[in-house]
């Protein structure tokens, strides 16, 4: 029969577990499943944190010297595989909102876009059909001065 090793450590590590699916219980309620796998999988760390030498004996039956390492070799493969499926959908997501905003770009540009012929009435000499710009009205008065 195994002894549970009931360490300060495991006791902290345990905790964090209970807390992380705590926190995606409350946020992430809709998804049903996630929280599914996400409990089987922590309540299999916990397990493995309480009772280390299931995870020494798993990893010497297949030829792997330590536990940690037992649990550590998948992690890092499953860590670097999440990094790289993370790369490629934020690639992805940057070339969809790229195509948005030409999308959207296009199709202001139509609505902007005068419809009929710009009537050009305005002579260089009428002053009064010109909208004067912010700058015009200092360059004037300090022309005046």
């Amino acid at each position: 029969m195994m002894q549970a090793e009931v360490t300060p450590a495991a006791v902290a590590l345990v905790g964090l577990l209970a807390a992380l699916f705590l926190h995606d219980f409350v946020t992430l309620q809709r998804n049903r499943r996630l929280l599914l796998v996400q409990l089987v999988v922590f309540a299999g760390g916990a397990w493995l944190i309480v009772y280390p030498e299931v995870a020494r004996r798993l990893a010497h039956f297949v030829g792997i010297g330590r536990g940690v390492d037992f649990v550590l070799y998948p992690l890092v493969i499953w860590l670097v595989r999440e990094s790289l499926l993370s790369r490629r959908r934020r690639h992805e997501e940057q070339e969809r909102v790229t195509e948005l905003v030409r999308a959207l770009a296009t199709n202001g540009a139509h609505e902007v876009a005068p419809v009929g012929p710009v009537a050009h009435d305005a002579t260089p000499s009428d002053h009064s059909s010109r909208r004067a710009s912010p700058h015009s009205a200092t360059s004037a008065a300090s022309c005046t001065e």
